[in-house]
């Protein structure tokens, strides 16, 4: 009982992790989604991010801004 609790624990943490985004992805312009206040909405809409990725809502909001989500996820900025 105690090693599937432990299990479980560890799993969620596991997943609960942000994502390194530049393992997969490119750099980008940080200033110009700035000045344009991007949001993770926005985000999502222009770069159909929903079609490669499930965004948890649970844990994020729409509201998010383009830098929360860069030093989150380490995104590497130009």
């Amino acid at each position: 009982m105690k090693y599937s609790i432990l299990f479980a624990a560890l799993f969620f943490a596991g997943s609960a992790a942000a994502v390194d985004c530049v393992e997969c992805h490119e750099s980008f312009e940080l200033s110009s989604h700035v000045e344009n206040e991007a949001t993770l909405a926005v985000c999502a809409d222009c770069h159909a991010i929903g079609d490669a990725h499930e965004i948890d809502m649970e844990m994020h909001s729409p509201e998010l801004t383009i830098t929360e989500c860069a030093d989150c996820h380490e995104m590497e900025k130009k």
